[in-house]
């Protein structure tokens, strides 16, 4: 590595310029629509332990079969660096107490995730998220608000019309196991024609297969029984209430019988906004309920539903308008005036604008430096100004010159931006 140029680890991207003012304004909508449906915020660590991972996630996950970074530190622990938010998340629902007082609790997070995958557009091995989850709550009018909630972000990002609401519902832990059984005896009809990932699910979580993107396990899947058929009345009056719902609200959607989600730990109802656009991969946010997963990894058994999005396929996709604040430069003529010129940028800073200061640059170099910058003013400090307390401000965009009293500097600006 040392005789070659340093560069970026396959898989990952600097974010910066106009890239990393868009990934910011989507975690401020994320931000905002979290605090009107009363989200707090929550930042667990990168890494956790294995077991919070492979227990919970589903042996027979892509994610951990082939996409977890797990590594062994020096106090022989393994651990891995999260590949979503949803299991570290309950970890420290468990095992902070002070989280588990009161019910419903409501989180919000985002940050980076990581997954040993193909990079594409869209897709890198240390991506970011945001992520909404709810514990505590079982009710069909819950799920509808958790859905609510990411239509309220995607209309926000102006991504709303380019995607397309798929739903679906894995019924009861009853419909599952009766419905696990249809599907198996089926597919092993045609074992010989499945892939080989597929063939391992096929014994361990038949399921699975269902989300197989495998051209010829999709052929085979075109005549598998319906999960539908095996619902109880429960989880098909659940359904039919939330599909009647989202109706209400305007909410468009597809129901979409062989969504599962690629995670073990889901049950009853899953969703995903998928989309078309080829810029971006075709999932953009998806989710569901998880009601037995506190329990399995030993907490309480509260119910629970939740969804990601990654703000990599999110900016893809957004139309956002970037606000660029143009800086104003503080100047002066010479050496002699400059620390007066700089108490102003000071003031100014302390006051809310936005402002540069030039430490090394003659007159000339300052105001090019402003130019090129797209200054939208420049207060220009030379040795009168600072004896008379009155500063000379230049305004880029007219290209007048004011004389303004040091003392009404801050409520002249004030009136221009």
């Amino acid at each position: 590595m040392s005789n070659k140029k340093f560069q970026n680890v396959r898989g990952t991207k600097d974010l910066f310029g106009e890239e990393i003012l868009r990934f910011n304004q989507i975690i401020d909508v994320a931000k905002k629509r979290s605090l009107q449906f009363r989200f707090e915020e929550l930042q667990t660590p990168i890494f956790e332990f294995s077991d919070v991972f492979e227990r919970n996630l589903g042996e027979t996950s892509d994610i951990v079969s082939k996409e977890v970074y797990k590594f062994l530190d020096r106090g022989e622990n393994f651990l891995t660096l999260r590949p979503e938010f949803t299991a570290g998340i309950v970890r420290s629902l468990i095992s902070n107490g002070e989280l588990s007082q009161v019910w419903p609790r409501k989180f919000f997070s985002y940050g980076p995730v990581f997954r040993y995958d193909r990079p594409q557009a869209g897709r890198q091995r240390q991506f970011n998220q945001i992520n909404f989850e709810v514990f505590g709550e079982d009710n069909s009018y819950l799920d509808v608000d958790v859905i609510l909630l990411a239509v309220g972000i995607l209309k926000d990002l102006n991504i709303l019309d380019k995607v397309t609401l798929q739903i679906n519902s894995l019924g009861c832990e009853d419909t599952k196991a009766k419905y696990e059984i249809a599907l198996k005896e089926y597919l092993q009809k045609y074992s010989g024609e499945l892939s080989d990932d597929s063939k391992v699910r096929l014994e361990k979580n038949p399921l699975r297969i269902l989300d197989s993107k495998d051209r010829g396990d999709q052929k085979v899947l075109e005549n598998a029984p319906e999960i539908s058929l095996f619902y109880s009345q429960e989880a098909k009056d659940n359904f039919d209430n939330i599909l009647k719902t989202l109706s209400e609200f305007g909410v468009k959607y597809e129901i979409n019988s062989r969504l599962v989600r690629g995670l073990d730990y889901y049950t009853s109802n899953v969703f995903e906004f998928v989309t078309s656009d080829e810029k971006a991969q075709n999932t953009v946010l998806a989710g569901g309920r998880y009601d037995n997963l506190v329990a399995k990894m030993g907490g309480k058994d509260v119910p629970a539903i939740g969804f990601a999005a990654g703000l990599e396929r999110l900016m893809l996709l957004c139309d956002l308008e970037i606000e660029k604040v143009r800086p104003i430069y503080v100047n002066y003529i010479s050496e002699f005036e400059k620390h007066y010129a700089f108490a102003i940028a000071q003031m100014l800073r302390n006051s809310g604008f936005e402002v540069e200061f030039c430490f090394n640059a003659n007159f000339k170099k300052q105001l090019k430096k402003a130019t090129q910058n797209d200054a939208r003013f420049v207060v220009i400090v030379g040795e009168d100004e600072a004896k008379s307390d009155e500063l000379l401000v230049k305004d880029f965009d007219s290209s007048n010159e004011q004389k303004v009293k040091k003392e009404f500097l801050l409520h002249y600006l004030e009136g221009k931006i």
